[in-house]
């Protein structure tokens, strides 16, 4: 909350190198190998983690959500932004050219 940035559709984002992760119960636990920090996500989250495996852009991780849960466009857009927004900030993801 509170970022006045917003990320463009076309950002290609990934999962860093340097975490490792596991899904228990539907629930994602992520270690920073490089911060020794553990970091966890609720069933949403863990989609979102899982889907960035791969490089996706900010729209087709939209897309992807939407095609999961009944929310609005705006509504999601929204949230993926801020929880990207956040994991950049932790360096648990990274954007690519």
């Amino acid at each position: 909350m509170g970022q006045s940035s917003s990320l463009p559709s076309t950002t290609t984002v990934v999962a860093a190198d340097d975490c490792l992760s596991t899904t228990i119960d539907g629930e994602t636990v992520i270690l920073d190998t490089q911060r020794g920090k553990y970091y966890g996500f609720n069933d949403v989250g863990t989609e979102v983690w899982d889907y960035l495996q791969q490089p996706h852009t900010v729209e087709e991780v939209v897309q992807q959500l939407m095609s999961s849960y009944d929310v609005t466009y705006d509504r999601c857009r929204s949230d993926v932004e801020s929880l990207l927004a956040e994991l950049l900030e932790k360096q648990l993801v990274k954007t690519v050219e």
